[in-house]
């Protein structure tokens, strides 16, 4: 009985479009007027009427942007009359709608409000665009309105479509600035798309972000706000008639090229650049900006400008990031953004549930014994749609946002719990965990490991920690605070991928670590360069003499596991040895592990 009750053959384009305009418009955003209020009121008073709304269409709700005669602030978009409203494109009555098959079964007319009698006048936009109505109701029929009241029905309408007019020109301008802002610049590429042209749109990242807040700290709002201004000044004297210019960010302005601008276009991106190496004077204080366009050429088939902001200002962090001045849009690095965006949000989303992770185990072995006494553990992720994601790819990822840290807590909790199973089993194997340099700054997770610790009731020995060079150089005081912790505890400390960060001995010393790994880096040429075999060499040996106990990651051929052991290596990790593994596969290849089989 309560089926959809509007009209079901509506042009999907059109469609589109106009729910674009009301998005746009912000139509459906939770805000009064005090404009809109008072035509309902008016009009209330004027037809005498119980029920009076400016109804806005989204694509599931109808929105009462102003109200009166009822509570609630939507209805579905399925029941609400104005759906024929907006396709009449003139003002529909229904003097009974229990007289009306339209309506006879709606669930507005069935229940609460119990509308019998509607009048609206259709909110269309110049360019043919239905936003909703301006309707008055009555819970009980009515006869036809006469002509007058047709005409004054109308001219309130004309009043509600001023009044968006109005705000529209208000959302679609940035204040401090004076120009346009980024919602017009997509819908006046948008229109010109459809209109047939080619539009090239440009976005001019001025300053990086880090650079724009210290000018805030040192200089204050008002100077940064002059600043901007300087900057859209010197860019009104480079460029030329009909380039309209947006602002579309604290940090970046915009433009469009249209026509003869458009294929004139490299020579002038080249004029901006030059134009922006000279200083910018601001309140007697000369500012170097550093301009970094991203380009984006748009033809009729593109029809839609939805990505248009993303795409633009990728590019431009694009030209920034490899210091070129300018960048084009590059669908393969665009491609590759859109996947680090999708793997960022299904990591946040497998966190809370843990049931795509796990860790695999990879063997050291002790070159004197020839015994595997510790493995090193590492996240592994299997994604439900992606497949198996290297932690090259997601980790580093991580590492730029707050998801790091979830992360590292996951793996030692994930750790914990295998060693304690193991310890249950009569195993005794070290495992050693990565944790990154947030981890290392954190006192919480000095906390967490000794509360899981003792959950779990193993030893701080069942567990060793590694981390790398710049981990710890990042923050040094605060680091070598939580390392004294966690040394305090009993736990083995690693130094990984040795070698490839800072490698100060002198300030290593001074941190309670008695293992340094090096990195798969030193071995890979180690057979065929006499340089190569003299650095692993001397490493070794330097690590020895002070002390440290030395694990050569990488190993992968005989000859590398006979040079490392020839110059005094303690253990050794790699494929040669064996690859990493889950568990369940670690027990079965202990039990057939030997290591004359290797040596």
């Amino acid at each position: 009985m309560n089926g959809p009750s509007f009209p079901t053959n509506l042009d999907a384009q059109v469609e589109a479009a106009r729910q674009t305009r009301v998005d746009d418009l912000r139509l459906t955003e939770n805000s009064s007027d005090k404009v809109f209020d008072l035509i309902v009121k008016t009009a209330a008073h004027y037809f005498n009427a119980p029920i009076v709304l400016i109804s806005i269409l989204d694509q599931q709700r109808q929105w009462f942007k102003a109200k009166i005669g009822i509570s609630r602030a939507e209805t579905a978009r399925q029941d609400a009359f104005c759906n024929y409203t907006i396709q009449t494109r003139q003002i529909m009555e229904v003097l009974d709608s229990l007289a009306d098959p339209r309506f006879e079964s709606n669930a507005l007319v069935l229940n609460p409000p119990h509308i019998r009698y509607y009048a609206g006048a259709p909110l269309i936009t110049i360019d043919g665009l239905g936003l909703g109505s301006l309707c008055i109701i009555d819970t009980k029929p009515r006869p036809a309105l006469s002509p007058q009241e047709r005409t004054m029905l109308e001219h309130m309408r004309d009043m509600v479509m001023a009044r968006i007019d109005s705000l529209r020109i208000d959302s679609f301008v940035d204040e401090p600035s004076g120009l346009y802002n980024r919602t017009r610049l997509q819908m006046d590429v948008g229109e010109s798309l459809k209109d047939g042209k080619r539009v090239m749109a440009v976005a001019a990242d001025m300053q990086s972000l880090p650079f724009l807040n210290d000018v805030i700290k040192t200089l204050g709002y008002t100077f940064t706000n002059d600043l901007m201004l300087a900057m859209r000044d010197r860019f009104f004297e480079v460029l030329p008639d009909g380039a309209t210019l947006y602002k579309i960010s604290p940090t970046r302005f915009a433009f469009i090229l249209l026509g003869e601008n458009r294929r004139n276009a490299p020579a002038l991106l080249k004029r901006i650049l030059k134009c922006f190496k000279t200083p910018i004077d601001c309140k007697g204080i000369p500012v170097q900006s550093d301009l970094a366009l991203g380009v984006l050429d748009l033809g009729p088939e593109d029809t839609s400008s939805n990505d248009l902001l993303r795409l633009i200002v990728s590019a431009a962090d694009d030209a920034r990031r490899r210091k070129v001045g300018i960048a084009w849009h590059d669908p393969i690095l665009d491609s590759a953004q859109l996947r680090a965006f999708k793997l960022l949000s299904s990591l946040a989303h497998t966190l809370q549930s843990g049931n795509e992770f796990w860790l695999a185990f990879q063997p050291r072995m002790n070159l004197r014994t020839g015994k595997c006494n510790s493995v090193e553990a590492l996240l592994r992720w299997n994604h439900p749609t992606l497949g198996s994601i290297s932690p090259g790819e997601f980790i580093p990822l991580a590492e730029k946002t707050a998801l790091i840290k979830p992360l590292g807590r996951w793996v030692l909790a994930e750790a914990v719990r295998q060693q304690a199973a193991w310890r249950s089993e009569g195993l005794k194997l070290q495992i050693g965990i990565n944790v990154s340099a947030e981890d290392l700054q954190d006192t919480e997770f000095v906390a967490e490991l000794e509360r899981l610790i003792e959950k779990e009731m193993i030893s701080p020995s069942d567990l060793g920690l590694e981390f790398t060079e710049s981990a710890i150089i990042r923050n040094g005081e605060d680091t070598r605070r939580v390392l004294q912790r966690i040394s305090h505890l009993g736990l083995e400390m690693a130094i990984d991928d040795f070698g490839t960060g800072y490698s100060n001995w002198a300030y290593l010393r001074q941190l309670p670590a008695s293992t340094v790994k090096l990195d798969q880096s030193f071995v890979s040429e180690v057979e065929s360069d006499v340089k190569a075999k003299q650095l692993l060499r001397t490493v070794i040996t330097a690590a020895k003499g002070l002390g440290y106990k030395t694990v050569v990651e990488g190993i992968e051929t005989q000859e590398q596991l006979q040079l490392v052991r020839e110059w005094g290596c303690d253990e050794v990790q790699g494929y040669l040895i064996a690859k990493p593994m889950n568990a369940s596969s670690l027990i079965s290849w202990l039990e057939i592990f030997d290591a004359t089989d290797i040596v």
